[in-house]
């Protein structure tokens, strides 16, 4: 995409982005805002210089445990003070961070930790029996120690955890002696972090991100807010206020990290982000900017007592992880008085490859323009050889300076996703003639319906759009009496609402409005619940499975499921 008259005012189009280390983030911070409180956690404030002095104190402590200039060193950690102390300390070492999701199984959680060889395994006192049978040398970090003094009180008689034999103490780590030279970082070559992909498509993969394109990433999203030091509103400590909702060990909440770092920026830190704890930080902490989900965003209008709460020192809310109603966005403009923008990504894009603008006229659906020297295109679907005219749907491939550099371990499927510098993404969208992306779908969900392509997502987004429904799975069920597939949905009322043929009724006619003939669903049925990924979107692959299983039931003659019936 060439940036022409769309691109937003005040927005480079191309930066330049300085070699070095993303620890040099902290390190500027901490110089040029010494007392500034960087982390706000449980209502107790922590400065850069503070944290700073933490985080080169334990990267000396763990270089005397032998970490070495392209280790790696697992983490499992909510969003707290000691993650962002160990991410820092280890790039320090010249060590990578594997950054594992604590929400995963056992089993999972011990796949990652083995096949990326960490020498060694932070984990919270409270996730111990997360912790792997088979894993290295053990540093348990005690959740509540940034705590004020009479929550961490009240922790140790409530939380009275045994820690596992030989075990580390974080906190023993964080204070000593330093080293004067750190090994030399290439941050073009140098991993970073490794991020492992949410599975939806197989085994999960490990992202390699280097530092380089950690560093492009953030600077890339500072200067889409015009470095953050714009904004609509006064704010009230003179510097933006950043609710840390999105989870550190996702690319989303990473890179939120590392932009607010970037300025100097205080992060409220949610380690269990609920409706109730995002509005009563936001209303006591001033925030000024929101980096949230979908699920989260309607949680949030949805609090029954929301109008107590005074959300109108946000300036901004981005959304992300996954698509969001145009009338969900409108309504938290409405409450909040700040910009609701989105923007697009995936791991192994460092996250964030587009978003919709922060001044200007809004564009709802869309996910917005490529970032600054980031270029995208629409290819075809058969070869991956053609690009597609505008308003045309095909591949989404994107070339940027912050793309990953391998998967982990996975030649095939590097060469695979990466041709000629090119990310072929797997996702399917489309670009207007103004250069704004808009997303279709997964390349491996498409459903042949009467020899014409569904997306399940334009069908989702219709049926979640109807006030009463909370999710919403599209799929395809064969028929091989007339050698066709059906399009069918299970749908998940909200709270409050039940299955009823009324509803059904309201469902199928927005459906017969909204879309063409065939991808309008033959049958929906209600469910209580569907599974979510960590980013709140419908875990497709596990519903996907389940259904298969029960096709293939009724293939073999198996006993008919009314919502297949």
């Amino acid at each position: 995409m060439t940036a022409g008259a769309s691109y937003p005012r005040g927005v480079p189009i191309s930066i330049k982005y300085p070699e070095m280390p993303v620890t040099e983030l902290w390190r500027n911070s901490a110089r040029k805002f010494p007392d500034r409180d960087a982390v706000i956690y449980l209502n107790s404030r922590h400065s850069y210089s503070k944290l700073w002095d933490q985080m080169e104190s334990f990267a000396a402590n763990l270089m005397g445990m032998g970490v070495k200039k392209g280790d790696r060193v697992a983490l499992i950690l909510p969003n707290c003070p000691q993650f962002l102390v160990a991410y820092n300390a280890i790039n320090l070492c010249g060590a990578t961070v594997v950054a594992i999701n604590p929400l995963m199984s056992n089993p999972e959680i011990e796949r990652e930790v083995l096949v990326t060889g960490s020498k060694i395994l932070i984990i919270l006192d409270r996730l111990l029996d997360k912790m792997p049978e088979e894993h290295p040398e053990l540093i348990v970090a005690e959740a509540a120690y940034y705590a004020p003094t009479h929550l961490r009180i009240l922790s140790g008689i409530k939380y009275r955890i045994k820690y596992p034999k030989d075990a580390n103490r974080f906190e023993d780590l964080i204070t000593g002696s330093k080293v004067d030279d750190y090994p030399k970082i290439d941050p073009r070559e140098d991993v970073a972090v490794i991020m492992f992909t949410s599975g939806t498509t197989g085994k999960p993969k490990g992202v390699q991100l280097t530092h380089y394109s950690q560093i492009a990433n953030a600077l890339q999203s500072y200067h889409w807010l015009r470095g953050w030091g714009y904004s609509a509103k006064p704010q009230a400590a003179g510097w933006p206020i950043i609710l840390c909702a999105m989870p550190f060990f996702h690319s989303y909440g990473l890179v939120v990290m590392n932009e607010a770092v970037s300025f100097g920026c205080t992060m409220i830190l949610l380690p269990n982000p609920t409706a109730e704890t995002i509005i009563k930080a936001t209303h006591t902490h001033k925030v000024t900017h929101f980096p949230l989900i979908p699920r989260l965003i309607r949680q949030v209008l949805d609090y029954p007592s929301l109008d107590k709460y005074d959300l109108t020192s946000l300036t901004t809310c981005s959304s992300g992880g996954a698509s969001i109603s145009v009338e969900l966005m409108k309504a938290f403009e409405e409450v909040s008085g700040a910009r609701m923008y989105q923007g697009y990504g995936l791991t192994e894009a460092g996250p964030i490859i587009s978003a919709t603008p922060v001044e200007g006229d809004p564009n709802y659906e869309s996910t917005g323009l490529p970032y600054p020297d980031t270029d995208v295109k629409i290819m075809d679907l058969q070869l991956g050889e053609i690009e597609m005219p505008p308003n045309k749907d095909g591949e989404i491939i994107v070339r940027g300076p912050q793309l990953m550099k391998t998967y982990l371990d996975n030649e095939e499927e590097t060469n695979e996703a990466l041709r000629e510098g090119w990310l072929y993404t797997g996702d399917i969208g489309r670009m207007d003639e103004n250069g704004y992306l808009y997303i279709v779908g997964r390349k491996n969900d498409r459903i042949i319906a009467n020899g014409r392509i569904v997306w399940p997502t334009r069908v989702e987004e219709t049926l979640t759009g109807h006030p009463d429904v909370e999710y919403a799975v599209a799929f395809g069920v064969p028929d091989p009496l007339r050698c066709s597939t059906d399009i069918r949905a299970m749908v998940v009322p909200r709270e409050g609402e039940t299955g009823s043929e009324k509803l059904v009724k309201e469902l199928l006619d927005l459906c017969v409005d909204q879309l063409e003939e065939h991808m309008v669903p033959t049958r929906i049925t209600f469910r209580e619940s569907v599974p979510l990924t960590i980013m709140g979107k419908v875990d497709r692959k596990k519903i996907i499975t389940e259904i298969d299983a029960r096709i293939n039931e009724i293939m073999q003659g198996g006993e008919i499921p009314e919502e297949y019936c």
